[in-house]
């Protein structure tokens, strides 16, 4: 073959016609041939790839390199809208995902910081009853030791008063033995009749000055009453009786008493008077 032909292939597969290259680009004018339209080179100067069906485009020799370019530059242009056509959809994606998660964002955002702040005034809540429930708990083991503080200063006063109150009849008691008379009276018969003669001892270790005063059965005091003073216990003249030639010059009849009371200005107290009875 002085030159190549063309077979060309319609979109169903079937073998249409077969030309030179004049022939084919006669057909491409007369639009008996588009370029989608798929050929197949046969001769002159075959390849590898001459083989195959290709589109209008892959063969310039039909088109020329103008067209070859033009077609390229459309196929580049085509690629261009297709991509800014893919720009503006993933845009309006972006756009239509923004108006969709966005609202749900903030609603969970909103959701999330309602549940953050509800959480937050239960924890206040439970920390204030917490608070409260202390309070209450150290109020009420406040009461319980103020009460308990006060029954223990009841009881301390009440212990103070009874200590006081011991201590005080204590002190009495001291005072009575403190101011007891510190004599020993006996009887006995007198030698010259038959009365009683009263009988003195002092039992202190200092000298004891006393007044007796009698009297009668009846318990009624005579006129009579006589000093008697008694030397310290162990001395001579500790130890008195009344009768003839003694400073108590008297003998007692049965029921008559005598009275002994302490009339020592010397000391900074007196003994307490007392009584003694002849039954």
């Amino acid at each position: 073959m002085d030159s190549p032909s063309y077979l060309i292939k319609s979109r169903s597969g079937e073998t249409l016609i077969q030309g030179t290259a004049e022939q084919v680009s006669a057909w491409l004018k007369e639009k008996r041939i588009t370029d989608k339209d798929e050929l197949k080179r046969i001769g002159w100067h075959v390849y590898e790839k001459d083989e195959a069906w290709a589109a209008l485009e892959a063969f310039p020799e039909l088109i020329g390199p103008s067209a070859h370019a033009q077609l390229h530059e459309k196929r580049k242009h085509n690629w261009w809208i297709l991509a800014a056509a893919g720009f503006v959809g993933l845009l309006g994606l972006i756009l239509i995902l923004t108006n969709q998660l966005l609202p749900a964002y903030d609603a969970s955002q909103r959701i999330a910081a309602s549940a953050e702040s509800e959480h937050q005034a239960m924890a206040a809540k439970l920390k204030a009853e917490a608070d409260a429930k202390d309070a209450t708990e150290q109020a009420g083991k406040a009461k319980e030791a103020m009460a308990k503080a006060e029954n223990n200063l009841r009881e301390q006063l009440r212990r103070t008063e009874i200590f006081q109150a011991e201590v005080a009849k204590l002190n009495i008691r001291i005072d009575q033995i403190k101011k007891t008379m510190p004599i020993v009276v006996r009887w006995r018969e007198s030698l010259i009749n038959n009365d009683q003669v009263l009988m003195v001892t002092n039992t202190s270790d200092k000298a004891t000055k006393l007044l007796v005063s009698i009297y009668d059965a009846d318990g009624v005091q005579t006129n009579k009453q006589f000093p008697m003073t008694l030397a310290p216990a162990g001395l001579p003249g500790s130890t008195k009786e009344s009768g003839v030639g003694e400073t108590v010059k008297h003998y007692f009849k049965k029921g008559e008493s005598a009275e002994f009371t302490d009339v020592d200005t010397g000391k900074d107290f007196r003994y307490t008077p007392v009584k003694y009875t002849f039954l």
